[in-house]
């Protein structure tokens, strides 16, 4: 009796406990859903994020990878994916970074409208720029880099990271105008000059905000005074019409060239030493000298004071590695690098109206916004790109050789066009050509070429000419 009484009660406490259990727990049959508990696809990322810092790469990875694989709907999908990424590209090394490129692709693909993708798109570009090489080496990843750095200016043109991107891509150019550069001064050096002229002209073209540029033109321009004035020295001594009338028209049309690259470096560069030696050999080939704008002086300016001096352990230990301290303190800090070529042509050498600004106005090629008293707007300084078209850059190469297979019936006999202006067949576009005509019309685009590509060197005339062979 005594053991029921004492079971009775005890059985209405627990009743009691579980009806109060049930009534507060009413709401929230989900334990998962209570205030104090936690998604599991947060406490993974959390998890992560915390070996992340602490320098557990693999181990991040690999909860990532379970969040990835266990939720596929979780709202931290992507920030997964770009840890994951993240996670190669703070470990380092090749491996590493060579992984950390394929998942950021893979999240550029999978997330194209997300604000990170952008973020994804220049780490790919840091990646490679990571890896530069000085301009004596392997230019592979400087080349790279420049490739990503214009995909993101060109896919995310009001991404925040616009500056960065802007700055990264002034660098590499810089490594890759230098490397240019050298080779162009080296065949120079060696009086190579169509090869010298080849490589400078592809620094100026490309390279508008070379830090050499000045020496680049200079040098530019010398070599084609230096053209012109062999292929004069050969006119005057030839007796044959035909290579005569080739150097004279080779003659005028390096002095042309010459002219216009001196006249470009004056007005794009004011401030260069090189500036002087341009205006006396302008002064001597008598064509006019002109007066750079307001515009031009501010922006080389800046140009110049943006330029670093690297600290002397650095050029103690420069040596040592293979990063190019020496063109990251050089590059520019203003201006907007060019996503394609701007040739420098008849058109636009003497720069009437250089247009600066900031870098909306470029990106928008102008949009009404009035330059400052420095000649900018809203006090930055930038080189806007030289409009396209005009003339092509000066040029003799030749067009594709034609066959002269007349006699096919399965081939297409286009119209030739004679190198000579004056000749019968260049006034008769129509005119069928004889076999023997096209031969000789061949031969004469093979010496036109030879004499464009080798230029005369100056002998004691008695060396016989090099084009004597293929003359018509």
């Amino acid at each position: 009796m005594k053991r029921i009484l004492i079971l009775v009660p005890l059985a209405a406490v627990l009743a009691g406990a579980n009806s109060a259990c049930l009534f507060w727990h009413h709401k929230n049959t989900n334990p998962l859903a209570a205030i104090n508990s936690q998604q599991p696809d947060k406490v993974l990322y959390d998890r992560a994020m915390k070996d992340l810092d602490a320098g557990k790469f693999t181990v991040a990875r690999l909860t990532l990878q379970t969040l990835i694989n266990a939720y596929p709907d979780s709202e931290y999908l992507a920030r997964a994916k770009m840890s994951i990424a993240d996670s190669w590209y703070r470990e380092g090394g090749t491996e590493g970074l060579a992984q950390a490129e394929a998942e950021y692709k893979d999240f550029i693909t999978f997330f194209p409208t997300m604000k990170e993708a952008s973020e994804a798109q220049l780490k790919v570009a840091e990646i490679h720029f990571r890896q530069l090489q000085k301009p004596d080496r392997d230019p592979t990843h400087a080349e790279r880099a420049e490739q990503e750095l214009k995909l993101f200016l060109t896919n995310y043109p009001d991404s925040p990271l616009r500056p960065k991107a802007l700055q990264l891509m002034r660098d590499v150019d810089e490594v890759l105008a230098d490397r240019q550069f050298r080779i162009g001064e080296f065949y120079f050096l060696r009086e190579e000059y169509r090869a010298a002229q080849g490589r400078l002209q592809d620094v100026v073209d490309h390279y508008p905000l070379y830090s050499q540029g000045d020496q680049a033109l200079e040098l530019l321009g010398r070599s084609y005074v230096i053209t012109s004035s062999r292929y004069a020295w050969a006119s005057d001594r030839e007796k044959n019409p035909s290579l005569k009338k080739l150097f004279v028209e080779n003659e005028k049309r390096d002095e042309a060239a010459a002219k216009m690259y001196l006249t470009h470096l004056i007005e794009r560069y004011p401030l260069s030493p090189d500036v002087k030696q341009a205006k006396q050999q302008l002064a001597a080939l008598h064509a006019p000298i002109p007066t750079p704008t307001q515009q031009a002086i501010a922006f080389n300016r800046k140009e110049i004071e943006g330029r670093q001096e690297l600290t002397r352990m650095q050029k103690m230990t420069g040596m040592f590695h293979g990063q190019p301290l020496k063109q990251l303190a050089d590059a520019d800090k203003v201006g907007v690098p060019p996503m394609q070529p701007q040739p420098i042509t008849e058109a636009n050498a003497d720069l009437p109206d250089l247009p600066l600004g900031n870098d909306e106005t470029a990106a928008n090629n102008g949009s009404g916004s009035t330059p400052d008293a420095a000649g900018g707007v809203n006090g930055q300084l930038q080189l806007e790109s030289v409009p396209q078209g005009g003339l092509t850059p000066i040029t003799n190469t030749p067009n594709a050789t034609v066959a002269s297979n007349a006699n096919d019936p399965n081939a297409i006999q286009p119209t030739i066009v004679s190198a000579s202006a004056d000749s019968p067949e260049a006034r008769d576009d129509t005119k069928v050509l004889t076999p023997d005509e096209i031969d000789r019309q061949e031969k004469q685009r093979i010496l036109a070429s030879e004499v464009e590509r080798n230029v005369p060197y100056p002998t004691s005339g008695k060396k016989k000419s090099i084009f004597s062979k293929i003359l018509p």
